[in-house]
């Protein structure tokens, strides 16, 4: 070989090295050699954090200072230890303002979920982090809790399949992805002393699977521990959680940090498996004291030490080569564009009788807007000087961007100078004077949702009712003008007591700085919306299972119903939710063909074929959804779960071939009897469609012996 070309390999070879996170088996050969250099002091101070966000290094062995950072949505502004705004009135810490979690779970697009990984990491390093503290993964047992916006709706598949690609996105540029809060932070109502209790089967088959996929299959190098306890102890203090599930059962290798206050006994939480505890806390500073004491041994600090040095290594900010590190960009445009591709696949279309929507700029001449959430700002003003404030950013899901459009200023630049925009932002609904506005308007559109004052850390929600009288304005302007555009904006589910009278409604999220032009976008046509709900829209709260069940405590939560969570609960009960989960209508219309299935030879794996034809004028994207139903259960089942999906984009007047996967797993229950995943020989039915209520096409199979299917010879 000639030494022209081996010294292209070796160049390949080293741009490879430094270029990508290393392999598990050279951060620990990096992280077994640090470790043998260093003393027990400087071990203990490794594992704890010395400010609010961030922990001391070691200079004389080449570790940096270690940096996590909020949020799970966009990045945190700098605080100072005292929670106030280190840089207030500056745009040295701005940074993209992304969808929130809850928005991105809306557009069922893993492809999304991934982009928004890279993009967000890429920032964090601009900014000097190390950790991105997300995503949050806590499943939406109730709509109340006011965290839903940072979580990604109520189902562990769904979640699963948006967490794995985010994961991977992160950790691309030489970031910890940290996914949070395990587990069963559910509630935000006394959530640093509630203590949940929760089967075997709920654990398994509802709140953990995101966890389990994030460190199976997304290689998750971080993961947080929960404020609350899970049957009697700490989150962050629990032997099951920790060691048993996470680091025995799924072979975690990264590091568990704490949430922020959440250690009450250094000894338990040692033991427990929790390896740093995060914050300018002080109880992981005494390691070396219960050491002497005899409470603690060395061989606990130097598993918890090995397992950051290892994170450490494979983000390299240790080892050779770790000047070479990802440097990150800040606010790209590349940046900007995805912030606002998923807001525009996140909007979903609830209602649209009599095909109001799209509106055609053309014939509008006079628009009016009604509603103060029209113009409502959900991030931190770049000139904000006081202290951090909660009402303006949702705690650790806070952003502060350069700008922020609201819907208002989307439709306003949207239109240009083609149409008079009027907006009012509340008024005296039966003056004669609003009457007579919005009785002349060509088009009016009425916004109602939360802010951060109703949805955000820390707090839950009362109820899921409308605040400020927005109900009372839209009944007001339906009675008016009955083809009025109703537009909510929030996190999570709401109530809309006025959806029968209402002929469009569309339900929008907290979508970041692109939010308006995002959604002018949609209601104007350039963009077709294929947004789905990841959660259940209920008529009234008392239809939620907790709720329903008077489960949902303040002190000792006792989960009664179990595996019956969202969707599930709802087509158990034949409850009829306001919108159901994964609905979502289009401006094109598609059409579902036959079932196909095959049986992979290898794999034990069956294939399932879709068809599916766009059969209007227009292009649009359909999310193609797959429920398993088990016929004749021999324990409690749901009557279906979602176990498949696939967002394909299809042209007017094209069909396309939608295939999904099915694994033995997918027809399994968790057994409490054997402590591991079980599926019943018998009858099954695939349903596939377009949300859980619509569904438009299904095939019986029988499940036998090792996992072969044999199909029905009639009754198909």
């Amino acid at each position: 070989m000639k030494k022209s070309t081996l010294f292209i390999l070796f160049l390949l070879g080293i741009n490879n090295f430094y270029g990508q996170n290393r392999s598990d088996k050279e951060a620990l050969q990096i992280a077994n050699d640090l470790l043998s250099k260093m003393t027990l002091s400087e071990k203990v101070l490794l594992i704890h954090g010395d400010h609010i966000y961030s922990s001391p290094g070691l200079e004389r062995l080449g570790i940096p200072r270690f940096y996590p950072s909020d949020g799970p949505c966009s990045i945190r502004p700098e605080l100072t230890d005292k929670g106030e705004y280190l840089h207030a009135g500056d745009t040295i810490d701005c940074a993209t303002a992304f969808p929130t979690l809850s928005a991105l779970s809306a557009t069922w697009n893993p492809q999304l979920a991934n982009q928004f990984g890279d993009a967000i990491s890429s920032e964090l390093r601009a900014r000097g982090k190390d950790m991105y503290l997300g995503p949050g993964v806590n499943i939406m047992r109730t709509p109340i809790c006011g965290r839903n916006f940072e979580y990604m709706g109520e189902d562990p598949f769904l979640t699963s399949s948006m967490a794995v690609p985010l994961v991977k996105g992160v950790q691309k540029n030489n970031v910890s992805a940290c996914i949070k809060h395990f587990a069963l932070n559910n509630q935000e109502l006394e959530r640093f002393s509630v203590n949940v209790v929760a089967s075997e089967r709920a654990l398994h088959e509802i709140y953990f699977p995101a966890f389990e996929a994030a460190v199976k299959k997304g290689g998750t190098l971080g993961l947080m521990g929960a404020y609350n306890k899970i049957n009697g102890d700490w989150c962050c203090e629990s032997d099951f959680l920790l060691n048993k599930t996470l680091k025995q059962d799924w072979g975690y290798k990264g590091v568990v940090i704490s949430d922020w206050g959440a250690v009450h006994s250094l000894i338990k939480a040692v033991q427990a498996g929790c390896d740093y505890e995060s914050g300018n806390s002080s109880h992981y500073g005494h390691i070396e004291k219960a050491i002497n004491e005899g409470k603690l041994s060395v061989s606990d600090v130097d598993e918890k030490t090995r397992r950051l040095l290892w994170v450490f290594a494979k983000i390299r900010m240790v080892g050779p080569g770790s000047e070479q590190r990802e440097k990150g960009k800040l606010r790209t445009e590349s940046h900007k564009m995805v912030a606002r591709k998923i807001a525009e696949e996140s909007i979903v279309l609830l209602k649209n009788d009599e095909q109001i929507l799209p509106l055609d700029k053309n014939k509008i001449s006079k628009l009016l807007i009604v509603g103060k959430i029209a113009n409502a700002r959900l991030t931190i003003d770049v000139n904000t000087k006081g202290p951090c404030d909660l009402l303006t950013g949702g705690g650790s899901g806070e952003a502060k961007p350069l700008y922020e459009i609201t819907p208002l200023e989307g439709i306003k630049r949207y239109l240009s100078t083609s149409a008079n925009v009027e907006y009012i932002e509340s008024a005296n609904y039966s003056d004669a004077s609003f009457i007579q506005k919005v009785k002349t308007a060509d088009v009016v559109i009425a916004f109602t949702g939360n802010t951060h004052a109703e949805e955000q850390e820390g707090q839950d929600r009362k109820d899921i009712t409308l605040p400020e009288g927005q109900d009372e304005m839209v009944k007001a302007v339906l009675a008016i003008q009955p083809k009025a555009v109703i537009i909510n904006q929030s996190g999570a589910p709401v109530a809309m007591p006025w959806s029968n009278q209402a002929k469009a409604i569309v339900q929008n999220w907290f979508n970041g700085q692109e939010n308006g032009n995002a959604l002018a976008r949609v209601i104007f046509g350039d963009v077709n919306p294929s947004g789905k709900l990841s959660s259940t829209f209920p008529k009234q709260l008392s239809d939620v299972a907790c709720h329903s069940l008077d489960a949902y405590k303040a002190v000792s939560e006792n989960y009664k119903e179990d595996i019956l969570v969202g969707y599930r609960w709802y087509d158990k009960q034949n409850i009829d939710p306001l919108f159901a989960f994964g609905h979502g209508l289009s401006y094109a219309k598609f059409q579902y063909g036959k079932i196909k299935i095959t049986q992979l030879k290898k794999g034990n794996t069956i294939k399932v074929i879709i068809p599916v034809k766009n059969i209007s004028n227009r292009a649009g994207a359909e999310v193609v959804q797959l429920y398993i139903h088990e016929n004749t259960p021999s324990v409690l089942r749901p009557n279906q779960e979602l176990k498949g999906f696939q967002k394909v984009q299809i042209a007017a007047n094209e069909t396309k071939e939608v295939v999904l996967y099915l694994t033995a797993k997918d027809f399994s229950y968790w057994s409490e009897t054997a402590h591991d995943w079980k599926y019943d020989f018998g009858n099954y039915e695939i349903k596939v469609g377009s949300s859980s209520r619509d569904i438009r096409v299904n095939k019986k199979i029988v499940l036998e012996k090792d996992f072969a299917i044999k199909l029905p010879t009639s009754g198909l």
